[in-house]
């Protein structure tokens, strides 16, 4: 009761904790604004206090989570490689193994494999498949997306800046650059290991025909054409995926 009115009841007591509710959405607008800065302006454009103003982000609380503008434009190239895409999540790379051969130990209908039922019931999920050509397919549309997504301009402006500012841009590079085209080159030099190309192939020439495809056909395109290049997207790369594989196979590849 209060000690004015005996009918109303005293209201219940509220206890705030300490400070202001955790921002859930934070980070990831702060790495959004950091990729707009970036991508309008580059490196030298990029600061600390218009990536605040852009995602409505105190300063202090993005140098609580990132100690200056490389570290922070670091993990913001990484978001934008990692965002899911439709029908999967790029953060989980699909695991690629060849195909056995009809017959062969493990294929369907072998002695040995193992049933439908069997594959249903105790046991885990199989490994992803992917012939070498879905796997180019794949990495090829996975770059085009990126290139003509909404971080698309900052993407392109990371090759310029790479050279520009090497020793800034190392660590970025490698993370950003580096590991997604060692491990490109790992997955061609296995299918030349297994035949599927013909001994002599390259895989640095097979993956710099694939993706310089790419990126000349988006940067070249004028911006009135940009919706017609994403409606034709898929029916040029499966063009180009395989006439780069036909030029570096053997007589028949098995990895088409």
């Amino acid at each position: 009761m209060t000690g004015t009115d005996p009918g109303v009841p005293d209201a219940p007591e509220i206890r705030r904790g300490p400070g202001r509710p955790r921002d859930p959405d934070l980070e990831a607008r702060a790495l959004e604004a950091t990729l707009a800065v970036f991508g309008e302006k580059g490196w030298t454009g990029l600061t600390i206090e218009e990536v605040s103003s852009r995602a409505r982000v105190g300063k202090s609380s993005i140098y609580l989570r990132w100690q200056d503008k490389e570290t922070l434009l670091a993990a913001a190239l990484r978001h934008s490689q990692q965002e899911p895409e439709a029908g999967g999540d790029a953060t989980e790379p699909l695991r690629t193994v060849q195909s056995p051969e009809p017959g062969a130990p493990g294929a369907p209908g072998a002695p040995g494999a193992p049933s439908t039922a069997d594959a249903v019931i105790g046991t885990p999920e199989p490994l992803v498949v992917q012939t070498l050509r879905e796997y180019l397919v794949a990495h090829a549309t996975r770059r085009a997306n990126l290139y003509l997504g909404p971080h698309g301009l900052a993407m392109l402006r990371l090759y310029v800046e790479a050279r520009a500012y090497p020793d800034v841009f190392a660590e970025i590079r490698r993370e950003a650059i580096t590991e997604f085209v060692l491990e490109e080159r790992h997955r061609v030099a296995a299918a030349i290991r297994a035949g599927d190309l013909a001994a002599d192939a390259s895989p640095v020439q097979i993956l710099d025909a694939v993706e310089g495809a790419i990126f000349m056909h988006i940067l070249v395109t004028p911006p009135h054409l940009v919706e017609r290049v994403r409606r034709n997207l898929p029916d040029y790369i499966s063009t180009m995926v395989d006439n780069q594989l036909r030029a570096a196979s053997p007589v028949s590849p098995r990895g088409t």
